[in-house]
């Protein structure tokens, strides 16, 4: 077997040879609001951009691909995009759908809450911007650039709204800077009186205050269940959504992780009503308390929702997280995960995580961790959240990151979840761990294929298998390795392939 780090295929420099087109086969928007999509593609630039039979209202700059402009009428419409550079062309079916709601493949993009906890701040935010720009994570889809909490400073503006402390000078720059590189800009509130984050007493000492603030403020409101009063953790009795959401509005503001627990029916309706009705397509992320008996809420109000814990870089988080947090709560999301409305596993823990206030530390998952979590995440499938220091990730971590066929798996225009085809442990009284512990997931794709994950989650590697007859294909499929980029030729009726400890594989099927 490979060694782990080997066993990524490498990925092409993103700003060298014959251009290729990246990115979902569906994205949506509403009609009459602010409408932006970077086409992701890779190439020697300079590169050139068509687009054919763009909806009325929009308008594409063939110099950067940045559609904008605003949709007139609701609709689907298919676009043929055109990239061209001096080695060639390349070309990719869009399907822009104007009314169907937002989300329609998982939200990919960065979170700033792993790399740099509460000393996040605008200089660190335009870095990650040009981290994903420099990359080329940008060019193969990575979108979103998500503030998290640590921004807040006191209530007032015009609009008696959440005001960003010293850290942040202008909002509106901030977001203009995000937007100009044909990215999407995203912040971070709570229904609470005072979110997680950090006490005020923290906040002072390290950048003058005020305290963190949410979009309610008073005495508890006892129709809300707190979960700590001396905090501030609770639902007050004034409400200031309306409020924020005006300026963010005016900050033109893409995408709001909204955080509290429990994540209850009643706050979400208040800020999913106010988003929904806005002047802006505005993606509504929650967290961290969700439960399955309001899916039905959360699939109206909300694009992502979460009801599991942080996700670290360790290895028993990543186990927790991917593997069994559904059967701990007796939840089964899956059946209700598809296009506009995904569970969320959380920002991927990979990558440089925090340390110092100005410093990130290598990652503490091995190469094969890394693997298993990226694989886990894309095939589920989860929204896939960068959180993480980009000006020193690795190249082995930039590959895992970039690869356009494992990010393919996760953008699949079907948003079918995967389901749990096998799941095997062995372990002996006298064994502290299972020495066998394998999970096998598959997903429908479009193009008549399946995706499989194969994952050894014990501590030796293993040998585990596939009957085809399980996905239906009694008459063979032809497999390709999608990490290591290669094909690897027809299988008949069973498919075998070597895991290594605490590794994954991923494959595709096609009969």
């Amino acid at each position: 077997m490979l060694p782990s780090a080997s066993r990524l295929a490498a990925v092409a420099p993103w700003d060298e040879g014959s251009p290729a087109v990246h990115g979902p086969d569906v994205y949506g928007a509403s009609a009459d609001k602010p409408f932006l999509y970077a086409i992701p593609a890779t190439g020697e630039r300079p590169l050139r951009f068509q687009a054919e039979t763009l909806p009325d209202g929009l308008r594409l700059d063939p110099a950067t691909g940045h559609i904008r402009g605003a949709a007139h009428r609701e609709g689907d419409f298919s676009i043929l995009v055109r990239v061209e550079n001096r080695h060639g062309k390349a070309e990719k079916e869009l399907l822009i759908a104007v009314g169907r709601g937002l989300a329609l493949t998982p939200p990919m993009g960065w979170n700033s809450w792993n790399a740099w906890r509460r000393w996040v701040d605008d200089d660190k935010v335009r870095a990650a911007v040009d981290g994903l720009v420099r990359t080329g994570l940008a060019a193969r889809g990575y979108s979103y650039v998500n503030i998290d909490s640590c921004w807040q400073g006191g209530r007032g503006g015009k609009h008696n709204a959440i005001q960003p402390n010293r850290k942040f000078p202008d909002m509106h720059a901030l977001a203009k800077y995000i937007h100009d590189r044909g990215l999407k800009f995203g912040i971070y509130s709570s229904p609470w009186t005072v979110p997680w984050g950090c006490f005020e007493r923290t906040a002072v000492a390290d950048w003058g205050g005020p305290g963190l603030i949410g979009c309610s403020s008073g005495p508890p409101d006892d129709d809300y269940t707190p979960a700590s009063i001396p905090t501030g953790q609770y639902v007050g009795v004034e409400k200031h959504e309306p409020e924020d959401v005006a300026q963010w509005l005016e900050w033109e503001v893409d995408f709001l992780k909204y955080d509290w627990r429990p994540t209850d029916p009643r706050s979400l309706e208040r800020m999913g009503r106010l988003l929904k009705e806005s002047s802006r397509d505005i993606v509504l992320s929650i967290c961290t308390e969700a439960r399955l008996k309001h899916v039905e809420t959360y699939k109206r109000w909300a694009h992502m929702w979460r009801g599991i814990p942080d996700t670290f870089d360790t290895w028993s988080s990543v186990l927790t997280n991917a593997f069994m947090s559904d059967d701990y709560h007796g939840e089964d999301w899956r059946p209700h995960i598809g296009p506009g409305g995904w569970h969320d596993l959380d920002m991927l823990a990979l990558g440089p995580q925090f340390h110092t206030a100005t410093s990130t530390c290598p990652n503490r998952l091995t190469p094969d961790e890394q693997i298993t979590h990226m694989t886990a995440w894309a095939l589920y499938p989860s929204p896939l959240i960068l959180s993480c220091n980009l000006d020193d990730a690795s190249e082995f971590e930039l590959r895992l990151f970039g690869n356009e066929e494992v990010i393919a798996v996760n953008q699949d225009r079907l948003g079918k979840p995967a389901v749990r085809l096998r799941e095997e442990r062995f372990q002996s009284p006298d064994e502290k761990r299972p020495r066998r512990n394998v999970r096998i997931w598959a997903r429908p794709l479009s193009g008549d294929r399946f995706a499989v994950g194969f994952f050894n989650l014990a501590d030796v590697p293993d040998e585990l298998s596939l009957d085809l007859k399980t996905l239906g294909l009694c008459k063979g499929a032809r497999v390709r390795n999608l990490w290591e980029r290669r094909d690897l030729g027809r299988v008949c009726d069973r498919f075998v392939i070597s895991v290594p400890a605490h590794g994954a594989q991923l494959v595709t099927l096609k009969s």
